[in-house]
């Protein structure tokens, strides 16, 4: 949803920015105010940041259990 209502190019970089932004620990005010460079509204990249959460929660579940052993 989120790559149709932003195309692919803009939906890449947005994703690429609010990757290094939330590593870097970018205020909020600074991430809205790049973001408007881009896209008309900074509220249409809501769902690629979203994105980039459930990523992270995903990564950070897959180190924590332990690797599961081939029973057979």
């Amino acid at each position: 949803l989120a790559m149709q209502k932003l195309g692919t190019q803009v939906f890449e970089e947005v994703y690429n920015y609010l990757k290094r932004a939330r590593h870097q620990n970018a205020s909020e005010t600074e991430i809205r105010e790049c973001l408007e460079k881009v896209v008309p509204r900074a509220s249409d990249c809501f769902e690629v940041d979203q994105l980039l959460y459930f990523e992270e929660q995903l990564l950070t579940t897959m180190r924590k259990e332990p690797t599961l052993q081939d029973p057979h």
